[in-house]
């Protein structure tokens, strides 16, 4: 990182950076000292666009995550620290970066709904006492307070309305009703077979008698 800042400081052309010269030395201080106790923020470059019609300039930024406690839990908030043009003199510019899934509290005292930060430190930013450490402690600590990112919600799914909950109770009963008859069924057939079980005994049963009979008969004559 330290070979990169310091490429990028040196550069010259119209890609180079347009800080004052004799103020790289303390710029490339400050992004080494803040990625020291911030490796989740990663120093880049990367093209500024100004909202006042100003040509686009290539800037230093550092894009990435600071940690923020909130009852007990800590959260990374994204966020972009712009070094403008007029850095260190003056304060950097700081966006909210919300992921899809991330939403800016509306209303917030410190953040305006297009991400942009804006709170005492910055207010009272001082050369060269100000730093990009001190930034970033005062706002995790103002982030706190009052937390500036919500998650989405995510979209519930619908309600059945009665009607549709009972027509998807139909077919359940139809295959009840359904279920009634095989039992049905199954008994007249189990009656139908105990009848022809019972026509069978009493044939045998019969049978029998005219066997038992006609015995008796032969031996009184005899």
């Amino acid at each position: 990182m330290q070979q990169f800042l310091t490429s990028v400081l040196i550069e010259s052309g119209p890609e180079s950076v347009p800080y004052v010269e004799s103020s790289k030395p303390l710029i490339r201080q400050h992004l080494l000292d803040l990625i020291s106790c911030y490796p989740s923020l990663n120093p880049k470059t990367a093209t500024f666009i100004h909202n006042d019609g100003c040509p686009s300039i290539n800037l230093l930024q550092a894009d990435g995550t600071i940690p923020m406690d909130y009852h007990g839990v800590t959260y990374n908030i994204p966020v972009i620290i712009w070094l403008l043009d007029s850095y260190p003199f003056h304060p950097p510019c700081v966006y909210l970066n919300p992921t899809p899934g991330m939403i800016i509290k509306r209303p917030h005292a410190h953040v305006t709904p297009s991400g942009l930060v804006s709170f005492p430190y910055l207010h009272n930013w001082a050369y060269p006492s100000s730093n990009l450490v001190d930034l970033v402690s005062e706002l995790t600590a103002s982030f706190a307070r009052d937390p500036p990112l919500y998650s989405r919600r995510r979209p519930q799914p619908k309600q059945s309305s009665p009607l549709r909950d009972q027509s998807l109770s139909r077919p359940f009963h139809h295959v009840h009703h359904h279920q009634q008859s095989d039992d049905v069924a199954v008994v007249y057939k189990k009656e139908a077979i105990d009848k022809v079980i019972r026509e069978l005994a009493e044939l045998s049963l019969q049978r029998v008698l005219r066997r038992r009979e006609e015995l008796r008969k032969r031996s009184t004559e005899g």
